[in-house]
Parts: structure tokens; C-alpha cells; sequence
């Protein structure tokens, strides 16, 4: 698997933990930014969508001192940016000029959209995620392996496969997919079902082969979320069983 380096940070080795910046405020985004990496976060998303206008998202990707990925999602996607799709575009587009150190974008974006924001961000040496995302529930497992594989002939620097998780089932066939998209994806990926059902998939699929996932900050923010602590913990705790039953066999 190929790595990437978002803002000095490495992302394709040691699973890396994010944490999400949003606010109607410029400040209160960069303070949350700072308290993220307080925390142990290793890189920022910084969803810009309830900022008022461009330069409010300018200050913001100026002002973030620590490895970021620029964000703006419509409620379609979880978000809440009430513009038009061009102007999403834009948005996302300018951050990229303006020094963002990587900007993410939905696989059901419109594709020309899609391709510009691709083409604008290459053309400023700026990595782009490309997520394939379902909101409202888990589709089968052949379904995301597909989707994984569409994503994947775009040519991305990393990739994210969220969905929705209602039971346990659903996390389990989310797990199936990490597994398997661990044997062909050549970017670094996060897998996430969301939800409560779903929390488990965060620090597990990085044990799958996952390369990031995200946290939060504070215990009970975002349903199903945990914190940066609890996810590396899991982490770290399930990584070293791993080896000592390795090395005992």
C-alpha cells in the first residue's frame, strides 16, 4: 500500500486517528483544531460547511497549524451547507489554492464536479480523500466492495467507505469489506459504520488493515463515535494481543 503525507503527517503506516473542526466561527474552528490535537489526534478535518462565506474558510485552512483535511458536506451527506453544488465546489477548490494539506470529496458528487475539484487540487500538489458514503443504511457486501473499486480507478490519495450500521449485522458485514478491501486498495483507507451498532468498526477496521479512522474529542458528541483515546487504546490493546499470540504460535 502507498502512503501519503498530509501536512507532515504520514498516513499508511501506524493507523492514524482524526478528529473533526466545525463551527460557525473561525476561531472557535481553530480552537477546536488545537484541542483535537491536544488530545492525540494526528490530523484535523476541518468541515467548513456552517462557515459564513470563502474567507471565513480561508482563515480557517490559514490559520490551522496541524495536518488537516478541508470537508463540506450538504445534508445529503450528513452536513450543512446550503449553497449550490458549484459553490461547494468552489469552496473546496479555493481551500486547496490556499494551502489546505488535503481536501475530501463524495464519490456521488456529481462527476464533472467531482473531476474538477480532483484536477484543481493535483494542479496544488494537495491529496485528495474520496469517499464512498450511504447515509441511510449498510448496502450488501458485493455492493461497497464495487463501490470501493470505483473509487479506487479515480486515483485518489485515500480513501473512506461510510455507511450507515441499524444492527449488528451490518457491522460485521462492514468488517468483511475492510478485510477484504485491505487486499486491493493501494491508497491508505478508513471504514465506518455509523451509528451506535456501528462503533466498533472505527478502531477494528484499522486492525483489519484500515490505515485511519475517525474520533471524537469529547465522549458522547457523534453516536457511536468514540474518543481519539478510547479508539487508540483498542487499538494498541488489540494490536500487542496480536502479537503475543504470534509470537506463542
Amino acid at each position: 500500500m502507498r502512503s501519503v503525507v498530509i501536512g507532515g503527517r504520514t498516513v499508511g503506516h501506524a493507523p492514524c486517528m482524526v478528529a473533526t473542526a466545525m463551527s460557525e466561527q473561525v476561531d472557535e474552528m481553530l480552537r477546536q483544531a488545537e484541542r483535537a490535537v491536544s488530545l492525540g489526534a494526528d490530523i484535523v478535518e476541518l468541515r467548513v460547511d456552517k462557515l459564513p462565506d470563502q474567507d471565513a474558510v480561508c482563515a480557517v485552512v490559514e490559520g490551522a497549524r496541524c495536518p488537516h483535511i478541508v470537508a463540506c458536506r450538504t445534508p445529503r451527506f450528513g452536513g450543512f451547507f446550503e449553497g449550490s453544488e458549484e459553490e461547494r465546489i468552489a469552496r473546496l477548490a479555493r481551500a486547496a489554492r490556499d494551502g489546505a494539506t488535503a481536501v475530501d470529496i463524495e464519490f456521488f458528487t456529481e462527476p464533472d464536479l467531482r473531476s474538477r475539484l480532483i484536477s484543481s487540487a493535483r494542479e496544488h500538489g494537495v491529496p485528495v480523500l474520496v469517499g464512498y458514503e450511504n447515509m441511510e443504511e449498510t448496502p450488501d457486501r458485493s455492493e461497497l466492495i464495487d463501490g470501493l473499486k470505483q473509487v479506487q480507478a479515480l486515483g485518489p490519495d485515500l480513501i473512506k467507505l461510510a455507511v450507515r450500521a441499524h444492527s449488528y449485522d451490518d457491522l460485521l458485514t462492514v468488517l468483511g469489506v475492510a478485510r477484504e478491501a485491505s487486499g486491493f486498495l493501494d491508497v491508505p483507507f478508513a471504514v465506518i459504520a455509523l451509528g451506535i451498532p456501528g462503533a466498533p468498526s472505527r478502531p477494528l477496521a484499522c486492525i483489519l488493515g484500515a490505515s485511519f479512522t475517525y474520533c471524537a474529542t469529547e465522549q458522547g458528541v457523534i453516536p457511536g463515535q468514540l474518543t481519539v483515546k478510547e479508539t487508540r487504546d483498542i487499538i494498541t490493546s488489540l494490536a500487542e494481543q496480536r502479537w503475543t499470540c504470534s509470537s506463542k504460535t
